[in-house]
């Protein structure tokens, strides 16, 4: 009998067992089987997350983590989300406006954020973006949120700008001490600040005590010339600030009120062209991956790889191999990566961290890449209805990732995996029709699929990617650190700009911060029932439920399948309101049609197809969720 296996036999079996529902029912065989599972606190849970979702990296609470994964798997797989706008505490006296009346522009946010677990269920959430000249700054501490702003004088000009965010992780900062954020201003300041110091920066008229941020170095860098920057995970992180024509290697840990290079390395006259830096990257403690706009001419740009040793010498070790591929089309031309992204950060995939990275271009193209290969790229990922460029990219382990366009707020999702290489599907844990009286209740892609999946014909079913539109309703004129009205009107215009940023707390987390024209939206990746149903005491911590009218609609299509753009339909479908909000702006037939259980298969319930409302002529409302 299994319950008198030994228990590392046991967990070899259960490791293989397809589903977290089917160890569970296991457990509930007979007593010993259940203190056999519920040992060491679930720690049998720990092979089945490295067997079904090999490439994320989680930590040691295995049970918490198996219930995370899958929830989060299963969302994806009905495309489900629930959206919602980081909006701080009105903190502000006015809202300024710019200097430049011609200025129209609100300010680009740049984020950074992590999670620490320091047990199953003591979790802690760090989010930080630029506002304007402002830091924001996020600490949610088991579901309980505080906020910080860091405030200079002027921060409303345009050259007190913040361009770039990094927060140092717990493990590369001193014990006990309050967050440490790295901000590069666009007047050239680099900064290293640490937050709820008392005696620190404070505005006279502030609020909060909170507020208080120390700035405990600065980085004495060109301050001219900088075009971009990054740090890299390391215990002892060291920062890499890129100019055109050098890159200084700056210990972040130093003592020192200035900090001085460790290192600085003059880059070669290689291009006979004008051009800068686009954007740097760290794929490991040691590899410094460097894009390069040409801003004349119609050559390809390069990504190029460099070797940061501890004592900060760096060493080139590619320049061109890894530039776009020459493609006789429209799009040929002057390109160049505006976003590089590590998968292999942890070595999981190559036995060497850093070799294998991805790349957002401008001519809308994600492509793959690997250093050991002698090709530019070893798979492009493209999107045959958006080719807007890409300016964002976040990977999500080794199953997807995410690439914020330039255009129409359009955000895209790509699967890594090969056809038919998914280790998981929660359709496995789907019963068949007739099994029970909960039967009925279950939406999952198709039946033919489900039966395929039992039979062991087919893992999971061909599913598309879709394209999620960030297109909110905002006001036309707007102030700096002007809030999204609580209750949108449809008649307002929609964003149609850029996704600038991308940032996940971890990759096992079911969050995506996305950065927009002057704000930030989060996105949880959970099904609706999920919150709204039996398990909802699992997920009402970490999602913002305390004021239904907060959650966002939002609308997204269905990606054609390579081959298949001739056949595939691009229908549009929106999300219906959140169950409990309350929308003066909500029609009638709206209203209706939320009442009425009537989602599609394989769906989340608050997806509609959206159709046109003949009822109508003209207007925004024209269009509606059709039931």
């Amino acid at each position: 009998m299994l319950e008198d296996l030994p228990i590392e036999i046991l967990q070899q079996v259960i490791g293989h067992l397809p589903t977290a529902s089917a160890i569970v029912n296991l457990s509930l065989a007979n007593k010993r089987l259940h203190e056999s599972i519920a040992l060491d606190n679930y720690t049998i849970f720990r092979e089945f997350v490295k067997n079904r979702f090999p490439s994320i990296s989680c930590p040691p609470f295995w049970k918490e983590a198996t219930r995370i994964l899958t929830s989060r798997s299963r969302a994806w797989d009905r495309k489900a989300f629930i959206a919602s706008a980081c909006q701080p505490p009105s903190d502000d006296q006015f809202w300024p406006t710019r200097i430049d009346a011609r200025q129209k522009f609100g300010f680009v946010p740049v984020i950074d954020s992590y999670e620490d677990w320091s047990t199953s269920t003591d979790k802690r959430q760090v989010i930080a973006w630029s506002a304007a000249g402002r830091l924001r700054l996020r600490i949610t501490e088991n579901g309980v949120a505080s906020w910080r702003t860091w405030h200079v004088p002027g921060d409303h000009l345009p050259q007190n700008d913040i361009l770039d965010v990094r927060l140092l992780r717990p493990s590369q900062r001193q014990p006990d001490t309050n967050e440490h954020i790295i901000v590069r201003r666009a007047n050239g300041e680099i900064v290293n600040v640490e937050s709820g110091i008392e005696g620190g920066d404070f505005l006279p008229g502030g609020r909060y005590p909170s507020d208080q941020f120390l700035r405990t170095a600065q980085f004495a860098a060109e301050p001219h010339s900088i075009d971009c920057m990054d740090i890299n995970n390391a215990s002892e992180p060291i920062l890499a600030v890129c100019s055109t024509n050098i890159i200084q290697i700056f210990p972040v840990s130093s003592k020192e009120k200035i900090s001085q290079p460790s290192n600085t390395y003059q880059l070669d006259q290689q291009f006979n062209c004008n051009h800068r830096k686009r954007c740097a990257k760290f794929l490991s403690d040691e590899k410094l991956a460097v894009g390069v706009q040409f801003l004349e001419g119609r050559m390809q740009s390069p990504i190029d790889i460099y070797h940061v040793t501890p004592h900060g010498l760096v060493q080139e070790i590619s320049t061109t191999a890894h530039s776009l591929r020459v493609v006789e089309d429209h799009r040929s031309g002057r390109q160049c990566a505006n976003a590089i992204a590590p998968l292999d950060a942890t070595a999981s995939l190559t036995g060497h961290p850093g070799e294998v990275f991805l790349s957002g271009w401008s001519d809308g193209i994600a492509r793959l890449h690997d250093l050991r290969s002698p090709l530019t790229s070893v798979g492009e990922y493209v999107d045959g209805v958006d080719d807007g460029q890409i300016l964002s990219l976040l990977p999500i382990g080794h199953e997807r990732f995410l690439a914020g366009s330039h255009h129409n707020a359009c955000l895209k999702t790509f699967d890594l995996r090969m056809p038919g290489s998914r280790a998981y599907s929660y359709l496995d844990a789907v019963k068949p029709h007739g099994d029970g009286p909960s039967s009925k209740s279950i939406s999952h892609a198709t039946s033919n699929s489900a039966e395929l999946s039992r039979k062991g014909l087919s893992t999971i079913p061909q599913m598309k990617e879709i394209n999620i539109f960030l297109s909110l309703h905002v006001p036309p004129a707007r102030r700096l650190w002007e809030p999204l009205p609580r209750r949108p009107n449809a008649r307002l215009p929609r964003y149609r700009g850029s996704i600038y940023s991308l940032s996940a707390p971890s990759a096992s987390s079911p969050t995506v911060f996305a950065g927009i024209e002057s704000h930030v939206i989060q996105l949880d990746f959970k099904s609706t029932d999920d919150v709204t149903g039996t398990r909802s005491k699992f997920f009402l911590s970490d999602t913002n439920l305390r004021n239904p009218d907060e959650i966002l609609n939002l609308s997204c299509y269905e990606r054609p399948r390579p081959g298949h753009e001739s056949t595939d339909p691009v229908l549009l479908r929106k999300q219906v309101d959140w169950p409990g909000k309350k929308n003066v702006h909500t029609t009638s037939s709206q209203a209706h049609d939320r009442r009425d259980d009537k989602a599609e298969p394989g769906w989340d319930e608050r997806w509609r197809l959206a159709t046109y409302d003949r009822r109508r002529t003209s207007g925004p409302s024209c269009w509606r969720a059709s039931p």
